[in-house]
């Protein structure tokens, strides 16, 4: 049973036993001729020949030698590597880098672009709706979307969301909780396919204005906050106020289109008779589902006879905007495709990189290893034999660097969900790609044999004479100029991946730390969302005038100020700019734009919002909250350029009376972090607008974000129960805002640091090898009388070659490539000289400190040590 399980050992030890039974009969008739056992035992070994060689035909006519090499091999390769653990770690993990990298990038890549979106027949959901370039928004207004919805011929179906997509809500009477919401409209789930899991859809009477009210329930939401129970079906839960019939539980597996994180979906007022004239319309986001057979082309000319009809009716409010009509899926992974295709090429630049690397360290080892080669060639080994030892260690190093990349690609899959969740769309449908992985792989191993294959080829061909007399004298050996061609490589590439990645660090800088127009620093908003008749009139007054007084009184408050808006936003509403000595301009015209906020007297001080000029409200205008305003900066400059705006007459004609400009204070960040301020203008009047009575107020406090809150819970709790107040810190929000950019500089900064470690490193391990190479050259050279200092500077010399003909390779790659990055930059160009001139002192840096390493051994060496190891 053993002999049959491991005949290799057993045949082993038969073939023992056989020469040693054919040496003794050789040496017994030997020694029958007349000589002495001693020289018959070495004439009866010469006589018989290489016992290994004879075993190893012994073994290829019996047929179990192929096994017995293969594991020999194996068993080499693996005691060769881990005998230069260093060659083993570098191949690996560039290996592991390369594939992971470009298979996690890539597979996120396929999800977002290429994979189908996850409802039926998805090819036929599309996108539409006006773009209104005044204010770079895709929108339809409500009196459209009824009459499109109603007139158009191509499509099954056409839903409308709000143009925010989601909304808070509070959920209960007693102890308020915050939901998110989606509104959309009744036909929703018929655009996307869905059916509930338990339950039934909207009804079209429930979007109605006045109509019933009724919700579903999200998954997740169902099963954590209601625990699953199928018995809330049919009733009600109390949302803002207002009681709201549970109709149906969505399907686990439904994503809304958008996304965002919502809990639940209840209904938009869709009002059959609404007109461009009612000055309450609204503007929604739309979703539409083809008919089938028709194409994108019908449907373009069917919308476009429909906005015909809309432009007549009311020119004023379309001018010359465009219609939108997109795919879905082109929608969805719109917004991102710039940052995607970024990543990709990063990607691609860290494949290219470790492929060059490992290609660099092969050709490096074969180098070392051609004196072996050829001492084991000279004594009879077969160039067969010698390219699959090779490639034997070549398989070896591919799949341990499959294996680690693989481990790789997990991890890196489940960075992007936890990180980019809200900046990447679909991230939760992504998954490992083995059609990816497979190519990575596949690149990696070409390279793999390209540069160590085809030297293993070659090894039974060598010159053996000339390949030990090259090694005797210490010379560098073949692919010198190969090696460093490679390593020019990996420089370049990791010059256009630094570059961009300084780039978006300028740009993440410039968005925290340039002037925002007011001191975010201990500022903090305190928002009391009001719902029903009870908040109205002098009951909403004297609820607010309660929570300032608190306010006030809390340890380290310095200011709190009620108000509509905060500096980080433009108003509260909309109004057309008018002055009193210019004729009226027309309405909807959004070129004469101005946000108007609301705020009481202690604004300027609670925001830290500097006062340019005149002054600000004072307790005197409480009496006359019509007759003042205060603008910023940017409104001087709009509509008083070369003039003093102070005393001049704003904000009035056909219904109200004009207000007086009493002050200018300093524009703020109050259109994003990354735009130019727009005209704003303050009232102070704080009373409700557009239906909302919600309370806002700013607050400057020492103490912090928790305690201001949990004070303020307890007051309500004590003297107005069932209010829900939510504390949060412009800090924060000024965090979120810079949460996208300063994920794409994490992610450009982790490949183009990945790329700089692999480029020093292939810097220094050419070097390294090459003085190893030239050890017996520096040797004469510092017998001959070379200084140390000059032998330092020959290898410092090749070095700075090397850096600096990829540095400009890079240079003029970066300068191409990097203009892709011009929309996700703010206050630098995508051409900043010193952006360029700082990676390439970094890198120069870096690399001389690279190559100063084995300079310094070379300077080092003993010229009789270094000639007599030779």
């Amino acid at each position: 049973m053993w002999r049959r399980l491991f005949p290799q050992r057993a045949s082993d030890a038969d073939l023992a036993d056989e020469f040693a039974a054919h040496l003794a009969i050789e040496t017994k008739q030997l020694m029958e001729r007349g000589m002495t056992r001693e020289q018959a035992e070495i004439e009866a070994r010469r006589l018989f020949g290489n016992r290994a060689l004879i075993a190893e035909d012994t073994r290829e006519i019996r047929g179990f030698a192929a096994f017995g090499r293969i594991w020999q091999d194996v068993r080499y390769a693996a005691r060769v590597l881990r005998r230069t653990p260093a060659f083993t770690a570098a191949a690996v993990l560039s290996l592991a880098l390369g594939i992971g990298a470009t298979t996690a990038v890539f597979s996120i890549a396929d999800t977002v672009f290429l994979r189908p979106l996850p409802y039926a027949d998805a090819g036929r959901l599309v996108w539409l709706g006006i773009h209104f370039s005044d204010i770079g928004i895709d929108f339809l207004p409500s009196p459209d979307y009824v009459s499109w919805r109603r007139d158009n011929q191509t499509f099954q179906a056409l839903a409308a969301t709000q143009a925010s997509f989601g909304t808070t809500m509070l959920l209960g009477t007693s102890d308020l909780s915050e939901v998110r919401a989606g509104r959309v409209s009744a036909n929703f789930l018929d655009v996307f396919a869905v059916t509930p899991t338990i339950g039934r859809a909207f009804r079209n009477e429930e979007e109605l204005p006045n109509g019933p009210k009724a919700v579903l329930l999200m998954y997740s939401f169902w099963r954590d906050h209601f625990h699953g129970r199928r018995d809330i079906l049919g009733s009600a839960i109390v949302l803002d106020g207002q009681p709201y019939t549970v109709a149906g539980v969505l399907p686990q597996s439904f994503i809304y289109p958008v996304d965002i994180k919502l809990d639940l979906l209840t209904t938009l007022p869709v009002s059959p008779t609404a007109s461009h004239r009612d000055r309450s319309m609204s503007t929604w986001g739309v979703f539409g589902r083809l008919k089938p057979g028709v194409t994108m082309a019908q449907a373009r000319a069917d919308l476009g006879r429909l906005y015909a009809v809309s432009k007549a009716d009311f020119p004023k409010l379309f001018h010359d905007y465009k219609l939108v009509l997109q795919s879905l899926q082109e929608r969805r992974a719109g917004n991102v495709r710039t940052l995607l295709l970024i990543l990709l090429g990063a990607a691609g630049c860290v494949l290219a990189i470790a492929c060059a690397n490992v290609a660099n360290l092969l050709l490096a080892r074969w180098s070392a290893r051609a004196r072996e080669l050829a001492v084991r060639a000279a004594i009879g080994a077969a160039r067969g034999r010698l390219a699959r030892q090779l490639f034997t260690e070549i398989v070896f190093l591919i799949a341990a660097g499959t294996l680690v990349g693989m481990l790789f690609v997990v991890a890196a899959l489940r960075g992007f969900v936890h990180f980019a969740a809200g900046e990447l769309p679909r991230l939760s449908e992504v998954g490992v790609d083995f059609r990816v992985f497979g190519i990575a792989l596949l690149v990696s191993l070409a390279t793999a044999l390209i540069f160590g294959g085809l030297p293993a080829m070659r090894a039974g061909r060598v010159d053996i004479q000339s390949v030990l007399q090259r090694a005797a004298r210490g010379t560098a050996g073949g692919h010198r100029f190969l090696r460093r061609a490679l390593v020019g490589v990996e420089v370049a590439l990791s010059v256009v991946l630094l570059s961009g990645a300084a780039l978006l660090l300028e740009t993440l800088w410039h968005l925290q730390y340039d002037h925002l127009g007011f001191q975010p620093e201990n500022l903090l908003t305190v928002s009391v969302p009001l719902h029903g008749p009870n908040f109205t009139g002098s009951a909403r007054d004297d609820l607010a005038a309660d929570i300032e007084t608190y306010l006030h009184r809390i340890p380290g408050g310095e200011a709190a100020s009620l108000t509509q808006c905060t500096p980080l936003s433009a108003g509260s509403r909309s109004a057309t700019f008018s002055r009193s000595d210019r004729p009226l301009p027309e309405a909807y015209t959004l070129t004469d734009a101005i946000g108007i906020c609301g705020a009481d007297s202690e604004y300027l001080k609670a925001s830290g919002t500097r006062l340019v000029e005149g002054r600000y409200f004072d307790d005197d205008d409480r009496a006359h909250p019509d007759a003042v305003a205060v603008i910023n900066q940017a409104a001087a400059r709009a509509y008083f350029p070369g003039e003093n705006a102070l005393g001049k007459q704003i904000l009035g004609g056909r219904q109200s009376g004009w207000r007086t400009v009493v002050g200018v204070i300093a524009d703020a960040k109050n259109q994003g972090l990354n735009h130019s301020p727009i005209p704003e203008a303050w009232v102070n009047d704080t009373s409700p607008w557009g239906g909302s009575v919600d309370l806002l107020f700013l607050v400057r406090s020492l103490a912090s974000e928790a305690a201001v809150a949990r004070g303020l819970r307890e007051e309500m709790r004590t003297n107005h129960a069932g209010l829900f107040t939510k504390v949060e810190s412009l800090d924060a929000e000024i965090a979120e805002r810079t949460a996208s950019p300063r994920f794409n500089t994490v992610l450009l900064s982790t490949f183009a640091a990945i790329a700089f470690l692999m480029a020093i490193v292939g810097v220094y391990g050419v070097l390294a090898f090459s003085v190893t190479q030239r050890t017996a050259e520096i040797g004469i050279r510092m017998a001959l009388g070379a200084t140390p200092e000059s032998v330092l500077a020959l290898v410092m010399k090749e070095g700075a070659a090397t850096l600096a003909i990829g540095a400009c390779a890079g240079v003029a790659g970066a300068l191409l490539l990097t203009r892709y990055l011009a929309m996700l930059l703010y206050g630098v160009t995508a051409t900043d000289p010193l952006t360029y001139f700082a990676v390439i002192a970094g890198l120069a840096v870096a690399a001389s400190v690279a190559s100063f390493l084995p300079a310094r051994r070379a300077a080092k060496l003993d010229p009789a040590v270094a000639l007599r190891n030779e």
